[in-house]
């Protein structure tokens, strides 16, 4: 099974999981769909591609499935392509790693910061 992945600011990393505190639905895509949309890893190169073009720096969280206390659901997209859902929070204990991405001069995100907790 793929590895699941949530892309978030730096201000929503600082905000939750770095602090120690659990990570809950704060995009509006996610508030209105009723669940935190997330990738797996093989997905997060093309789901930054096509969301996040307007974003210089992510933080790329890995979550260990088996640590989630929300349930986790993989569901199409409109293409039938299965992605990812948590409905409802991801606790700090689920968090498996994370990386910070930057983007390149050539327009492409780069990780830039450690991989670890």
């Amino acid at each position: 099974m793929p590895e699941v992945c949530k892309i978030m600011s730096p201000d929503d990393w600082d905000g939750s999981f770095g602090k120690g505190e659990q990570y809950v639905a704060v995009i509006e895509a996610d508030l209105r769909d009723g669940f935190i949309h997330c990738s797996s890893d093989e997905q997060v190169d093309g789901t930054l591609a096509k969301w996040y073009t307007d974003v210089d720096r992510v933080v790329v969280v890995t979550i260990d499935a088996d640590k989630l206390t929300s349930e986790l659901k993989w569901e199409p997209n409109f293409e039938g392509i299965l992605f990812p859902h948590i409905y409802g929070p991801i606790v700090p204990e689920a968090v498996a790693g994370k990386v910070t991405m930057e983007r390149s001069e050539a327009g492409e995100f780069q990780a830039s910061g450690a991989v670890g907790n």
